[in-house]
């Protein structure tokens, strides 16, 4: 099972018309970050 379809059931809370990325998309990089050794959310975005 690809690691994005465990997400894909979360529902959204934020406004749609706010969003770039979808909630799975965002959890799944975060979570790959993460797995890779980022710490913090700007070690995940230089990752990314």
């Amino acid at each position: 099972m690809p690691i994005t379809d465990v997400f894909v059931a979360l529902a959204d809370p934020r406004q749609t018309n706010k969003v770039q990325h979808s909630l799975a998309e965002t959890l799944t990089v975060a979570v790959c970050g993460i797995l890779v050794g980022a710490d913090t959310f700007e070690e995940i975005q230089a990752w990314a």
